[in-house]
């Protein structure tokens, strides 16, 4: 009576039936589902425009962040060190920045400084006022346009890369900038 459910098989193995081929299809649509989900996941880029920063307060090149969206709490990841220079101050930032972050306001940094004459001076705070950033150090601030920091630049080791993001604002919109292009080379 067994023997129905038993049978041996001689030669080669028939075609996979489409039954067999279901659980692969699965998994294919799935991992595809999937990774369009993660091409949609929000940038530093996107995070620091949701928040009112212009892009540029970020080099290009983070290659990771984490947000805390109840507390604020950031941090982000870049592959070295790296350096630029913004009306005359020179930046440098670690590979590692954290802080807090809130409409208009971060504060708590660290891991960007600003050189003050011969001094390199932590940077604790970044608040925007209308069109105005300021940068503090604790004791001093410096304010720069919004308009200088809508592009990002970074310099690590020897090599000196300029990336520009063009950015838009729809006319009469009262909302932040939104990401249009990244280019440079």
């Amino acid at each position: 009576m067994r023997s129905h459910l038993f049978r041996r098989t001689t030669g080669s193995p028939s075609p996979p039936t489409p039954l067999i081929l279901l659980p692969s299809l699965l998994l294919l649509i799935s991992t595809t589902t999937v990774a369009a989900a993660t091409s949609d996941t929000p940038t530093a880029y996107d995070e620091l425009l949701a928040y009112d920063f212009p892009v540029g307060l970020l080099p290009i090149g983070v290659t990771g962040y984490e947000l805390n969206k109840n507390t604020g709490e950031f941090k982000a990841y870049l592959p070295e060190t790296c350096s630029f220079k913004i009306q005359g101050y020179n930046l440098k930032y670690k590979s590692t920045i954290s802080g807090v972050i809130e409409k208009g306001r971060l504060k708590n940094l660290k891991g960007i400084n600003m050189k003050i004459l011969v001094v390199w001076l932590n940077i604790v705070e970044v608040s925007r006022h209308g069109d105005e950033l300021d940068f503090s150090v604790g004791i001093m601030s410096a304010g720069f346009g919004v308009d200088n920091l809508i592009w990002s630049l970074v310099e690590t080791g020897n090599a000196r890369r300029r990336r520009i993001m063009i950015l838009s604002r729809e006319e009469g919109d009262s909302g932040g900038w939104r990401r249009v292009m990244v280019g440079g080379g």
